[in-house]
């Protein structure tokens, strides 16, 4: 496309670097001849220095065959001028950066359709950031009565592993709350089906509207905990575990309690080869296969059995890919239930490690336990 930008400070320069780089056909219009110059030895836009309120320097940046005309001066009286000269002598689609709200009408009443207001925008993402902290990234959209959102999806969600058919049917979750689009921890980003699940650790972005992103927010981080009961039985099975065993039976009734419990239908795939370990789990009833990467099975995990824990401990990733055999109910243990205990108790850290390292020994691993992402020196 034929792209005009009135104005080549630090947002239109920007803009005319991305916009080049997508393999548009880009002209700035700027008045500071030093701008200019930059702009084109950095960014290799074309410029034509002068006037964007000026008609014969819009002519000259072919303002009458450009498919979009962009303003980003530094002042809404500039801009609004530009919008003007653009309407009487283009057919051009219209964008304009707005500085002061209070210019809203005049450039509707100047035909200017997209208003992109700068205070608005800020506003929205620093109230979104104090009110919701969990959200990474937001944007407000229809005039900021609806919100485009980032979040990611904690290791004991209680909606990690669901699909999102299954969360958008289950009760509490707003209607009017979308899902558009998935991001891996490798920033991969995929475009959501209703078989698609919703994985621990992995981003979703939504678009929901203001009034419901609180609820939406609660939904899908709430973590489920565990009964008093189930948490007293998964403690005595974590009392199996060689390197738990330096843990008192109270620490390991507080990383039982802050255990999430799951229920999978047959099939579910817990976790794939190579993904990071941030979860073990401990089967309850059920059993779960481990496959390798011709997806064959390698060993089967049953009721009381456990695996995930050497990824969770070391930081490397899963050496195999986890998928339930038949419908399962596990407990889901995550890293920062252990490190709250460790970062009580330095000396079980320790000793935890000692006894990590001559596991992994006996395994044909390396000795030293601590890796750059692993639970104690990450």
């Amino acid at each position: 496309m034929r792209i005009v930008i009135a104005g080549g400070g630090r947002v239109g320069g920007a803009l005319a670097a991305r916009l080049v780089s997508e393999q548009h056909t880009v002209t700035v219009i700027e008045r500071d001849a030093g701008i200019c110059a930059r702009l084109f030895d950095e960014v290799g836009v074309v410029t034509v220095c002068g006037d964007a309120t000026n008609p014969r320097v819009l002519e000259a940046a072919g303002i009458g065959t450009a498919d979009v005309a962009a303003a980003v001066l530094a002042h809404d009286p500039a801009n609004l001028a530009f919008a003007m000269l653009v309407r009487s002598t283009s057919s051009a689609r219209l964008m304009v950066r707005m500085l002061d709200t209070s210019y809203r009408d005049a450039y509707r009443l100047a035909g200017v359709k997209e208003l992109v207001a700068e205070a608005d925008v800020v506003v929205s993402k620093m109230t979104t950031a104090i009110d919701f902290p969990q959200v990474s990234g937001s944007l407000p959209l229809s005039s900021g009565d609806a919100l485009l959102f980032e979040l990611a999806i904690p290791v004991r969600a209680r909606v990690a592993g669901q699909t999102v058919a299954q969360v958008r049917g289950m009760e509490g979750f707003p209607r009017e709350c979308i899902f558009i689009a998935m991001v891996d921890p490798q920033g991969h980003t995929a475009l959501p089906e209703g078989n698609t699940q919703l994985k621990a650790g992995h981003n979703v972005i939504l678009v929901a509207r203001r009034t419901q992103v609180a609820k939406a927010v609660e939904f899908l981080t709430s973590e489920p905990p565990l009964g008093a009961g189930v948490a007293s039985s998964l403690a005595t099975t974590l009392r199996k575990l060689d390197f738990l065993a330096p843990l008192s039976d109270g620490e390991l009734e507080a990383v039982a309690r802050g255990a999430e419990l799951l229920q999978t239908p047959a099939g579910t795939e817990l976790f794939r080869q190579g993904d990071a370990g941030e979860t073990f789990y401990v089967v309850i009833s059920g059993e779960v296969a481990m496959k390798d990467a011709s997806r064959q099975t390698m060993a089967t995990v049953k009721q009381g059995g456990f695996f995930g824990e050497l990824a969770l401990l070391t930081g490397e990733p899963r050496n195999a890919t986890a998928v339930t055999s038949t419908p399962c109910e596990l407990a889901a243990v995550g890293r920062e239930d252990f490190r709250g205990v460790m970062m009580a108790n330095p000396a079980v850290a320790l000793e935890m490690s000692r006894i990590l390292g001559q596991r992994l020994s006996r395994l044909g691993g390396q000795a030293q336990p601590a890796k750059k992402r692993g639970l104690f020196g990450r």
